[in-house]
C-alpha cells in the first residue's frame, strides 16, 4: 500500500504584538498516522499560551499512552467542561488524524470548522454533532487523495473584522472564498497560509480582535527508503529477510559488503564494484541489479551521521556517504533493518580510534538524528 505523507505549514499572529500566542499546534508522525492538534487558550497573551499548551501536552500525553483518537479527545473534553471560565486554563481545540491512506478524523470541541481543499476547489467540511456535557463538539469522517489538503483554523481567523466589516466576523466562508482561486496541487503552501492572516489582520485593523492560527495539512505520495545493513544474527534467516527487503514498497539500500553478498546471492544477481570513486575519504559503492543504493557498512554509515544535518556540504559531496545522505534528506519515511549478526572486524581498535561505531549503535543515533529533522523512522533489528 502507498505511503502517504502529510506535509504541514501553519502561520500565527498574536493579538498583541510580542506577546506569546494563545493557540498551539502540535503535529505527531507515527508508522500508522500523522495527528494533529490545534488549541485556542482562553483569552490571549501569557494565560491563553499556558492553557493551550498545557492542553495539547495533555492529548499527546494520551496518545503516546496508546488512547485512541477519541478517547484522548473525551478526557479533555470531560475536564474542558467543568473548566469554563477566565479561573482556569479552558482551552477549545480540534483533533486531526489522517491514516497513511489517506482516510481522516476530524474531532472538534468549540472551534470553527475546517475546510477541505481540493484539486481545484474548496469545501467546508460536513460535520456531524457529539453529545458532550458542556459546550459544542462535532466529528467529521473523509478521504483525502494526493493533493488535496485541510486548513484548519482558530476562532482569531473566523471572526476577524467582527463589528466592523462583518456583523459576526469574515466566517468560514470568507476564508473559502480567499481559498477557492489559490487550491490545487501546486498550491504554496507558505503563501496560501500568510494570505489568510494578512487577510484576516487587514479585516481587524489596527487592533487585532484575538490571536491567529492557520495551519494548512496536505496529502502527497511520500519518499519511502528501506536500508538493509548487517546480516541477520540466524544465517537461517537470510532467504526471508532479503525477500522481505526485495519486496517492500520504497527506494533500496543496501549498506555493507557482507550484506551485498547475501543480497546478490539469494536474487541471483551479482555485485560490482565502483572503480573510480568520487572520494578516496569514503569506500566506494557496490552495484546490484534492482537495488537502487549499495554502499560499505560500517564506515560509511558513521560518515552519514556526521553530515546528515549539513545540507549544503551533503549537496556538494558525491561520495557514497554524501549520496546516501542526500537521499535521506529527502525521505519522508525510513525502515532500517540492522542484522545481528556478529562482526569481529567492528571490534578492531583501528575502528574504535576513528570513532566507527558498530550499526547497531550508529543506526539508533542516526534515526534519532533523522527523528529531529521531521523524518518518521523506524529500526527494527534481525
Amino acid at each position: 500500500m502507498p505511503y502517504f505523507h502529510i506535509d504541514t505549514e501553519a502561520q500565527q499572529a498574536s493579538k498583541r504584538p510580542g506577546a506569546p500566542c494563545g493557540d498551539t499546534f502540535l503535529v505527531r508522525r507515527t508508522v500508522y498516522h500523522t495527528t494533529i492538534v490545534l488549541a485556542d487558550g482562553i483569552g490571549s497573551g501569557i494565560k491563553a499560551h499556558i492553557a493551550s499548551q498545557m492542553n495539547s501536552a495533555r492529548l499527546a500525553q494520551l496518545f503516546e499512552g496508546g488512547a485512541s483518537l477519541r478517547e484522548g479527545f473525551l478526557n479533555v473534553v470531560g475536564t474542558m467542561s467543568t473548566w469554563r471560565d477566565h479561573s482556569m486554563p479552558f482551552a477549545a481545540f480540534l483533533l486531526l488524524r489522517i491514516l497513511n491512506d489517506g482516510t481522516a478524523t476530524i474531532l472538534n470541541y468549540e472551534m470553527p470548522a475546517s475546510l477541505l481543499v481540493h484539486r481545484r476547489d474548496v469545501d467546508v467540511i460536513k460535520a456531524e454533532p457529539l453529545v458532550v456535557p458542556a459546550g459544542v463538539a462535532s466529528e467529521s469522517h473523509f478521504h483525502l487523495l494526493p493533493g488535496e489538503g485541510v486548513l484548519l483554523m482558530s476562532d482569531g481567523i473566523v471572526q476577524a473584522g467582527m463589528g466592523k466589516d462583518f456583523q459576526l466576523g469574515w466566517g468560514t466562508e470568507g476564508v473559502r472564498d480567499l481559498m477557492a482561486p489559490r487550491a490545487g496541487k501546486d498550491v504554496d503552501f507558505q503563501r496560501v497560509t500568510r494570505a489568510v492572516i494578512d487577510q484576516a489582520q487587514y479585516h481587524d485593523g489596527p487592533v487585532s480582535g484575538d490571536d491567529k492560527t492557520v495551519l494548512l495539512a496536505q496529502v502527497r505520495a511520500g519518499l519511502v527508503v528501506d536500508v538493509l545493513t548487517g546480516p541477520p544474527s540466524d544465517k537461517a534467516g537470510d532467504r526471508a529477510l532479503v525477500d522481505a527487503f526485495l519486496s517492500a514498497e520504497g527506494f533500496k539500500v543496501v549498506c555493507g559488503a557482507t550484506t551485498a553478498d547475501i543480497v546478490a546471492r539469494h536474487s541471483g544477481k551479482k555485485v560490482e564494484v565502483e572503480q573510480r570513486p568520487a572520494s578516496y575519504a569514503t569506500p566506494p559503492r557496490y552495484f546490484i541489479p534492482g537495488v537502487d543504493m549499495v554502499t560499505e557498512g560500517a564506515v560509511t554509515l558513521m560518515q552519514v551521521y556526521n553530515i546528515i544535518e549539513e545540507e549544503g556540504l551533503v549537496a556538494q559531496d558525491r561520495s557514497a556517504a554524501g549520496d546516501l545522505a542526500a537521499l535521506l534528506q529527502r525521505a519522508d519515511f525510513i525502515r532500517f533493518t540492522v542484522g545481528r549478526a556478529r562482526n569481529p572486524a567492528n571490534a578492531d581498535i583501528v575502528y574504535r580510534k576513528q570513532g566507527i561505531l558498530p550499526r547497531d549503535k550508529s543506526v539508533p543515533l542516526l534515526a534519532q538524528k533523522l527523528e529531529r529533522m521531521g523524518k518518521l523512522v523506524t529500526v527494527t533489528f534481525a
